[in-house]
């Protein structure tokens, strides 16, 4: 991975789009980085909430889609989505999760965010960056 979100070299306009995946677990990132690209998305990846926020301070634009784990050492999704939901402006936001079915128990203010159960397949990945790149722009 490298250091940056973006290069000069990767991004031909300013409407690429590329991918944040948080997750403390490498292979996870790995699967769905690679799933991504796919797609032709360009994916990031981000050990935990601290490294994703520095990811997004050093790049030029913001990401169509983050994805992050609910559960993680250190800062948890939950928490890290709230801090996105402050920041970014465009990007769809999506927390998944291998202990959870559901996002009817969240907190009222996460209820707008997606939910992605574990384990997923291809398909619904698919679906997420299809909608994420209807949508991009469109928040105010």
């Amino acid at each position: 991975m490298s250091s940056a979100p973006h290069s000069a070299e990767t991004t031909p306009s300013p409407r690429a789009h590329w991918v944040l995946v948080v997750d403390d677990d490498e292979s996870m990132r790995q699967v769905v980085v690679a799933t991504l690209a796919l797609q032709g998305l360009r994916g990031e990846s981000a050990a935990g909430g601290d490294e994703a926020l520095r990811l997004l301070d050093a790049s030029e634009s913001e990401p169509l889609l983050v994805i992050t784990d609910v559960l993680m050492p250190g800062m948890d999704g939950l928490t890290l989505a709230r801090i996105l939901q402050s920041r970014l402006r465009q990007s769809t936001i999506v927390l998944m999760s291998g202990h959870l079915s559901a996002n009817s128990w969240w907190p009222a203010d996460l209820r707008e965010v997606s939910f992605l159960a574990k384990p997923f397949n291809a398909a619904a990945l698919s679906a997420l960056a299809h909608t994420a790149q209807l949508n991009y722009g469109r928040a105010t």
